[in-house]
């Protein structure tokens, strides 16, 4: 199946938004996943299983895997074709998970935005709570 190496822009560039409430951290992002009818790549030009897979690294870890729910902002694709495909969260880890957008048959997508939301506990900071404990 062809995958796309490059890193998008929801991995690369897009700022992640960051909110705790007591121990409960909130992380989201949104951004394009990716652009493949500009340089003609396999998920606008392409025919078959085609995946992209973007690696998301947290801005600050969670304690244990998080809860992740994603969206689909944005999307292009040919109006010839049937729209197909399928947007998962895998591997996921305190520190990281990877966005899994894929597409088969003769599906032609040029473009996808996607936005996502990561929930669970707050990695404790030993630093800060042992400077608290001393003042």
């Amino acid at each position: 199946m062809p995958r796309s190496d490059t890193q998008p822009e929801i991995a690369r560039t897009a700022l992640q938004n960051r909110v705790e409430i007591d121990n409960l951290q909130i992380i989201t992002c949104s951004g394009e996943l990716f652009n493949h009818v500009d340089e003609g790549l396999p998920m606008w030009s392409g025919d078959g299983d085609r995946v992209v897979t973007a690696n998301i690294i947290f801005s600050r870890a969670f304690k244990a895997p998080p809860a992740i729910t994603l969206g689909l902002t944005g999307l292009d694709s040919s109006h010839n074709q049937n729209l197909r495909f399928l947007l998962h969260a895998i591997d996921i880890k305190a520190t990281e998970f990877n966005i899994e957008f894929l597409t088969w048959g003769d599906t032609h997508i040029a473009r996808a935005a996607a936005s996502w939301q990561a929930m669970g506990t707050a990695k404790v900071d030993l630093m800060k709570t042992s400077k608290a404990k001393n003042d």
